[in-house]
């Protein structure tokens, strides 16, 4: 202002310079307002995105862990019911007490979202149908009626109550995927006008040209952070985070692709097999979890190594790994899988002093017309049951 005053008294025609200059001043003085704003609010859009973010992937794992737990629960009440095996209510009653923890879980996570709340409240009112159920018909095979626990099991009760709890869970991924979507996109469009302002002051003044450079890279990586951290996202909700291997919900996604291109081609065999580590409960007693985990993402590297290129490995569940086996018969899938059971028990690992040898049992079964994912993995369970009844160690195939 002194300098203006200085021209305006010395120059009297010159008062337009004056005012020019006080025009530039403030005009750099509102751009530099005009960046400082942008700059704090894409950095709040941006805290708020990576909040965001984390919660997603939180909901995403905990959903996940639901998932599983039912499926594992109505798998290990039907062995029960289709074997008379007690054995299977381990893993029933194991499904079902992780389920309710990662139901409780998600009504945290979800916070004070309404809609959300009521998807959460819907579900757990689905788990104690799905509860009531399997009680029920484990309740009849206990007491002697068979009869009337399969013709329950016949009806679908359990089946319609999983679907249930199946697509409850993809409406609370989805709303938790569409909102982090919205709040990045918020995000993005803080950090474009931001840039933008940066360019405007680059423009107004060249003092100013450096800092404007700053600031454009500033947000070109916070860009690249926010599209790493989407990326690392989809990674985490279909990875296995302990062998690296898909998870469950990346092959079941997989292996419903791959049944749809096998039944639009009937010339195109698909296979799928089911195996899972023998004896792994007494690894875990033994040596400890730790080593139980080893042995676990030794399982899965080496099935890595013995399948083919084209076919796909994922870890569906603790010690339980699916292979999807593409144009492939049931008899070839016999031999690559006899040389995958080889391969897991090839040689055993040190540990700490200790040899610890493992072996895996494998059931196989092929795609039939009008077939879905939970038939095929059925079957193959099925044929994992009869390996592991048959002494372990050994490839079955479903009758």
């Amino acid at each position: 202002m002194w300098i203006v005053k200085q021209i305006v008294s010395r120059t009297p025609k010159s008062g337009w310079r004056g005012f020019f200059l006080i025009g530039c001043v403030v005009l750099l003085a509102l751009l530099l307002a005009g960046t400082s704003w942008s700059a704090w609010r894409s950095s709040i859009e941006r805290a708020a995105a990576d909040e965001r973010q984390y919660n997603t992937i939180e909901v995403l794992l905990a959903t996940g862990r639901l998932r599983a737990a039912a499926l594992q629960q109505i798998r290990g009440g039907r062995g029960y019911l289709l074997t008379g095996t007690p054995l299977f209510l381990e893993p029933h009653a194991l499904g079902r007490q992780e389920a309710e923890t990662a139901q409780v879980q998600l009504a945290e996570l979800v916070g004070s979202d309404s809609e959300q709340q009521a998807r959460v409240e819907a579900l757990a009112i689905h788990l104690a149908h799905l509860d009531a159920v399997s009680g029920s018909m484990i309740d009849s095979m206990g007491k002697g009626e068979s009869g009337n626990a399969l013709a329950t099991m016949r009806s679908g009760s359990d089946r319609d109550a999983i679907e249930a709890i199946l697509r409850t869970l993809d409406a609370i991924e989805g709303a938790e995927r569409a909102a982090l979507d919205t709040q990045t996109a918020i995000a993005r469009q803080s950090a474009i006008a931001n840039e933008r302002y940066q360019y405007l002051l680059a423009i107004a003044g060249l003092g100013l040209l450096v800092l404007s450079i700053l600031a454009t890279i500033y947000v070109r990586r916070a860009l690249d952070a926010e599209y790493a951290a989407r990326k690392q996202l989809k990674h985490f909700a279909s990875t296995d985070p302990l062998t690296s291997l898909p998870n469950r919900r990346a092959f079941m996604e997989a292996a419903s692709q791959h049944i749809r291109q096998s039944l639009g081609d009937p010339e195109r065999k698909l296979s799928l097999a089911v195996f899972d580590i023998d004896h792994f409960k007494r690894i875990n007693d033994r040596f400890g979890h730790p080593v139980g985990d080893e042995v676990i993402k030794e399982v899965g590297q080496r099935a890595i190594a013995a399948l083919r290129k084209h076919d796909f490995v994922g870890r569906i569940g603790g010690e339980e790994y699916g292979v999807l086996l593409p144009r492939t018969d049931l008899q070839t899938a016999r031999t690559v899988c006899e040389r995958l059971r080889e391969a897991i028990a090839g040689s055993p690992i040190v540990r700490n002093d200790a040899i610890i040898s493992f072996t895996a049992s494998i059931g196989i079964t092929e795609l039939c017309r009008d077939d879905d994912v939970d038939h095929l993995l059925a079957r193959a369970d099925s044929a994992l049951y009869d390996a592991k009844t048959g002494g372990r160690n050994q490839v079955r195939v479903a009758a």
